[in-house]
């Protein structure tokens, strides 16, 4: 696997969904349109949490994240049952510009290494760390769907 390509497409992925901020209010990340199950704050904040959990599940490298991330933004939560302080736009921004050299730090000469366990039918680390581009595409679409859904009122 040529990790070079790898993370150079980390990058571009990423600076595509930090486009996304631009504009965005922190009310306006937090409006849940109906038929949207999640906000823009709740997408920005998976993405980190997401790729660093299964980053730490499937390579054995954990990457620095906030536990709270875990806690607000893992599979299965929902704004609606937040409590307490919730990371801003900045401190969300912060994290999404950090993470791509935090991973590359990490996973560099361990991508073709075997996952601690299958993933998908995925088995290398450098297979299911692609697969984190193609769950961050889902969420930088829903947070366009969103944002063109609240951009109306």
């Amino acid at each position: 696997m040529n990790e070079e390509q790898v993370f150079q497409q980390i990058a571009l992925v990423r600076k595509a969904t930090l486009k996304m901020l631009d504009g965005i209010t922190e009310e306006q990340a937090d409006l849940q349109p109906k038929g949207f199950a999640n906000n823009i704050r709740w997408n920005l904040g998976h993405i980190v949490a997401a790729q660093n959990g299964m980053v730490a599940k499937f390579a054995g490298t954990p990457v620095e994240t906030p536990p709270r991330f875990f806690q607000l933004f893992a599979p299965g939560t929902k704004p609606a049952d937040w409590e307490g302080n919730v990371p801003n736009l900045d401190e969300l921004k912060k994290h999404l510009e950090e993470q791509p050299a935090l991973l590359q730090e990490a996973l560099t000469g361990k991508l073709d290494d075997e996952a601690a366990e299958e993933f998908l039918s995925m088995k290398t680390v450098g297979e299911i760390l692609n697969f984190t581009l193609y769950h961050e595409g889902v969420h930088t679409g829903t947070i366009k769907a969103i944002k063109a859904q609240t951009d109306q009122k």
